[in-house]
């Protein structure tokens, strides 16, 4: 979770670049150039054609979609809160997949912790509640896209490993939003020292770190326990905010990093039948979803 939400400090640190859609470009194009540099120093084995085919699918699911929800309902004027409150139900709408698809059972302290989980994201983000509309169905599709790429992860289970899944999707993704951001003048960026640590600090810790944690996450623990997590993102990035540039939390923000923590707790001990089926694999094994906060930013 500290990986994962370290995607906000790196947001904030690559304001002074003047343009979001070159900063998501060039994050993924060098943490692109990083993972295929890596998979052929490494001489990992060949992906299969369905293999990469399934990753492709993932990639757009948990970066483009995700990603591009997210950032696009920012910049059409969507209360953080808002996205935050919506992204929040991303860990509802996998155990109802869990219990349709595979007869995950759900008991009532899991209910519990998942309602007391969503007050927690509701608490972090007190009044920073943007005005409803037609902006909703964009943070709608990131909580859909990620939502899918974990659920597609259990059900496809692809045998390639961490890095050369990851390399698939980073690759695939670097592309179309190299594309986006030439088509609509964004590629260029002002470019400072501050900047440039920005883009390291959201390649390394963001884009590798935290989609790669959340990959062996999904493999270890299954995607139903690692959406859990997902509760705790909103007051992790409030001690970040605290720790990097001094903002204080308030009491509010204190109360939602304890219901947060309670949530996964109440959840955490009594796993749904069904739902570490496809944890129970090696961690050389996983494909990665998406990483950014689960309310505002990347």
């Amino acid at each position: 979770m500290v990986l994962w939400s370290s995607g906000f400090v790196g947001a904030v640190l690559a304001g002074p670049a003047g343009s979001v859609s070159g900063v998501l470009a060039w994050r993924y194009l060098i943490t692109a150039a990083v993972l295929v540099t890596a998979v052929a120093l490494t001489r990992r084995a060949v992906i299969t054609a369905r293999g990469v085919a399934e990753q492709c699918v993932i990639g757009l699911l948990a970066h483009v979609v995700f990603l591009g929800g997210v950032f696009g309902a920012s910049a059409g004027g969507v209360g953080a809160g808002t996205v935050a409150l919506v992204c929040a139900m991303q860990p509802m709408l996998v155990m109802v997949v869990g219990r349709l698809a595979w007869d995950d059972s759900a008991r009532p302290v899991q209910v519990a912790g998942l309602l007391v989980g969503l007050l927690a994201v509701a608490v972090s983000v007190g009044g920073d509640l943007g005005s409803l509309g037609a902006g909703l169905l964009l943070p709608v599709a990131g909580l859909l896209g990620l939502s899918g790429a974990a659920l597609l992860e259990r059900r496809w289970r692809p045998t390639a490993d961490v890095l050369s899944c990851l390399c698939v999707q980073v690759a695939l993704s670097a592309g179309v939003f190299l594309a986006f951001a030439a088509v609509t003048g964004g590629l260029a960026l002002t470019v400072t020292p501050t900047v440039v640590g920005a883009l390291a600090w959201l390649v390394v810790l963001s884009g590798l770190g935290g989609y790669a944690a959340f990959a062996v996450c999904l493999r270890r623990l299954g995607s139903s326990r690692t959406s859990l997590l997902l509760y705790l993102t909103p007051p992790v990035t409030t001690v970040w905010a605290w720790v990097m540039f001094s903002e204080t939390p308030g009491a509010a923000q204190w109360v939602a990093l304890t219901l947060g923590g309670v949530a996964v707790l109440l959840s955490w001990a009594t796993p749904s039948r069904g739902a570490g089926r496809s944890a129970a694999r090696p961690v050389a094994e996983a494909p990665a979803p998406g990483g950014a906060r689960a309310g505002s930013r990347s």
